[in-house]
């Protein structure tokens, strides 16, 4: 589901974790006076998990299913049961499922973690967060539910609740790329430039392709006024993703007004325009800027896409620079 931000890694290691109950389990069923029934069911089992990796998840859930029909005591079914109707659109199912495994089992952290997700796929966030709550309680080191916590919470617009648990992430692992990018992108919604730059240059020098950290890394910069290495971040963006019509906007807004190189700042703007740039404040503060160069070419390329601001029409946020 593309809405949740979650690690691949992580969710293949739930998964993973899974599919060692299976081996374990296979490995018994293959003894010696094993029910039949048990035996098959593993190997529907097992071929679920095949078809859960490879995203058929339909498929996936017939496996299930079938193997819960021969063995309704093969619990671990019930887990990837759950995570196969979420992936397929079913999450209603899949919480169905786990509320009832949550009655029996409460401290089970893998069903938790599964419940949170089927929660959050049925649009009930604050479900989903009680559950990661509920995980962290019993686990603080688990930093798959601290991550998802924290991406809950600044979706709901409680970055300043979400962040210290990105900054309790990073110091349970420093390598977690995902994580710092995150903890950038908040830091830089609280307003705290100076410690979202610091986060977002670690993540680029580990990461130079990503293009949105780029462009907000020269965000970033710009706002700390140090114009060069915006114009630098914001190149670096364009190279990798060229229909980045902000970046353009704010790398003409720089050359307009900060380094004096109207015809690259001209050449950016129309850029931008092309690319479908039309924030009415922030064009209204660029044109309000003191010292705006080649004032006259810039109103031209704005009419040209009826985007002149009107008498009396937005006016410049405070700091929109």
């Amino acid at each position: 589901m593309a809405e949740v931000k979650r690690h691949p890694a992580r969710r293949a290691g739930l998964l993973a974790g899974l599919c060692r109950f299976a081996g374990a389990a296979l490995l018994l069923a293959s003894c010696a006076g094993a029910p039949r029934d048990a035996a098959l069911a593993q190997e529907y089992y097992n071929l679920g998990n095949a078809h859960l990796e490879l995203k058929n998840y339909e498929r996936a859930v017939s496996l299930y299913r079938e193997a819960l029909r021969l063995d309704p005591e093969l619990n671990r079914a019930y887990y990837n049961l759950s995570l196969a109707l979420t992936e397929s659109g079913r999450a209603e199912e899949a919480v169905g499922i786990l509320e009832r495994l949550a009655a029996k089992d409460p401290q089970n952290r893998d069903m938790l973690e599964a419940l949170a997700y089927a929660y959050h796929a049925q649009g009930q966030d604050q479900k989903a967060l009680d559950s990661y709550e509920s995980i962290l309680s019993l686990a603080p080191e688990n930093t798959a539910a601290r991550y998802n916590l924290a991406i809950l919470l600044g979706k709901a617009g409680r970055n300043a609740e979400a962040i210290p648990h990105l900054e309790r992430l990073m110091e349970l692992d420093p390598g977690d790329q995902q994580a710092l990018y995150q903890l950038g992108r908040l830091l830089a919604g609280e307003g705290r430039t100076g410690e979202s730059v610091a986060a977002l240059e670690r993540y680029v020098q580990e990461r130079p392709e990503d293009a949105a950290a780029q462009a907000l890394l020269g965000d970033g910069y710009r706002k700390l006024e140090r114009y060069d290495r915006a114009l630098e971040a914001y190149a670096a963006a364009l190279t990798r993703q060229e229909k980045l019509a902000e970046a353009q906007f704010y790398s003409a807004l720089i050359y307009l007004t900060r380094i004096e190189d109207p015809q690259a700042g001209l050449a950016a703007l129309q850029r931008a325009l092309e690319d479908g740039f039309a924030d009415a404040a922030q064009i209204a503060a660029l044109l309000e800027s003191p010292g705006l160069l080649e004032k006259e070419k810039v109103r031209e390329l704005l009419a040209g896409r009826g985007l002149l601001p009107a008498p009396g029409g937005p006016q410049p946020a405070p700091g929109g620079q």
